[in-house]
């Protein structure tokens, strides 16, 4: 396990805590009931490592005031703020839930808010940053709160990792070769066997769901 630390940047500028794009948790779900779409934003919300949701953008050292869980409505997509909480530090994120040709919520948390992490150009910083792990470990703990209450199709952890669309992986060589090369996912058995991917590859997380860990 690396053993470098995830730090709390600090910054004279509230803005900068929001550069550097986001990484992220992205979780793809076939067409979800309202009440399926209830279940997923109060399991998001309610986890213990997310609080909020807020009325604003969270600086750190900052006030926060609380505001309601929105549920999308059809053909929407909404977005609000929140704190997650790595190592026991308090960190910005916003919680987006998309709800339109495809279903997919996200955990977004920019990497200004973090020390030295290095991007110089890198497309692909997981790998330059071992201390991410920390807040892949995170993610990947939220991401299994969501299943076992509504489950997702796949979900992607990673730096701008976006959305996945399964019958786009299945269509694109090119797309699904770069995702699996990224690891750091989670997919149902049967998306698994859709992609032409061997289950025993991955390793089982719950009932039908394989985690697929980075690339040695």
């Amino acid at each position: 396990m690396e053993s470098s630390a995830l730090l709390p940047a600090i910054h004279d500028e509230q803005q900068a805590y929001w550069n550097g794009g986001n990484y992220e948790l992205n979780m793809s779900f076939e067409s979800l009931r309202d009440k399926q779409w209830e279940r997923v934003m109060q399991t998001v919300w309610t986890h213990r490592l997310i609080y909020g949701p807020l009325t604003a953008r969270y600086i750190p050292g900052g006030t926060v005031t609380n505001t309601a869980i929105i549920i999308p409505q059809p053909t929407a997509t909404q977005a609000q703020h929140g704190q997650i909480e790595i190592n026991a530090a308090a960190y910005g994120c916003n919680v987006l839930a998309t709800r339109s040709l495809f279903e997919c919520v996200s955990v977004l948390v920019p990497l200004g808010m973090f020390a030295g992490i290095a991007l110089d150009g890198e497309t692909a910083p997981r790998r330059a940053n071992p201390q991410l792990a920390t807040l892949d470990s995170v993610l990947y703990e939220i991401a299994l709160a969501v299943y076992d209450v509504v489950p997702f199709q796949v979900a992607a952890i990673g730096w701008e990792r976006e959305c996945q669309i399964v019958g786009e992986l299945r269509s694109d060589a090119d797309l699904r070769a770069q995702f699996v090369a990224e690891g750091n996912f989670f997919a149902r058995e049967e998306v698994l066997r859709m992609l032409g991917l061997r289950s025993e590859s991955y390793t089982l997380v719950r009932p039908g769901l394989y985690w697929a860990s980075l690339p040695s």
